[in-house]
């Protein structure tokens, strides 16, 4: 899956308030190979504290596209993918629910670069994770992938970024096969294949009458360091709960 604007907001903190009447929004969304690629907003709509996207089911029962609503000043801005489906042979259906017209409760959306900027928040957030996990990015996941993946929730993948110090979406995770191949070409064109430099055995950088010494094509180069990228730490599910807490009370 190629890589989205990525969705710079903290969830989960939130306010009660009464809101009006809205009005409701559409779109309309667009396959192919069988996944939802993209959703179009064709009315952002009014009123809107939250929106559950909902796909209809795929054609040959597979699996169902999922999604979440990015909202500002009660307008749905933005819908992020985070299944595409498998299946899908003919357009299906978007659903958003309804705006509120009652009391309701808002989740509270902060920009993630107000964050990032904070160290001393970043120190302190993490001051009593002492043990992760670690994964290995599949080709193609983003972070809200991995956060529904992990914690259950897209809403999550903030999580994954503080843990990794990760703020840059594109380039602090790896990029897809066909995204690399296109990075290296459009980078380094001809040269793709000339040595970028030389190793040893144990991978360190040496001359080139270093004996033994292996050259490093711009090719191979660009890939091991798109590899390295590929393993995240992650804090354990059972720690979410504590992270978001922390958070809260620095507010």
């Amino acid at each position: 899956m190629y890589f989205k604007k990525f969705p710079k907001f903290l969830y989960d903190f939130d306010i009660t308030k009464t809101v009006g009447s809205g009005t409701q929004a559409s779109a309309t969304a667009y396959i192919a190979g069988g996944a939802v690629t993209s959703v179009n907003i064709e009315n952002a709509g009014s009123g809107y504290i939250s929106a559950i996207i909902t796909f209809s089911a795929p054609d040959q029962g597979d699996v169902a596209a999922t999604a979440f609503a990015i909202i500002e000043n009660g307008s749905i801005q933005d819908i992020i993918i985070t299944q595409s489906g498998i299946g899908y042979n003919t357009i299906p259906t978007v659903t958003i629910s309804s705006p509120y017209t009652a009391q309701a409760t808002e989740t509270k959306a902060l920009l993630l670069t107000d964050i990032t900027r904070n160290i001393r928040f970043r120190r302190d957030i993490l001051a009593n994770v002492t043990v992760y996990d670690y994964y290995d990015i599949v080709d193609g996941e983003t972070p809200e992938q991995i956060a529904e993946k992990i914690y259950g929730s897209a809403q999550y993948h903030w999580v994954i970024m503080l843990a990794n110090e990760k703020y840059d979406y594109l380039n602090d995770f790896p990029l897809t096969t066909y995204a690399l191949e296109q990075y290296i070409i459009d980078k380094w064109a001809a040269a793709a294949n000339d040595v970028h430099h030389y190793e040893d055995s144990k991978g360190n950088t040496v001359p080139s009458n270093y004996p033994s010494a292996v050259p490093i094509t711009n090719s191979v180069y660009e890939n091991e360091v798109n590899e390295s990228k590929r393993r995240i730490k992650i804090i354990s599910k059972d720690l979410l709960s504590t992270i978001v807490k922390n958070f809260k009370d620095q507010l």
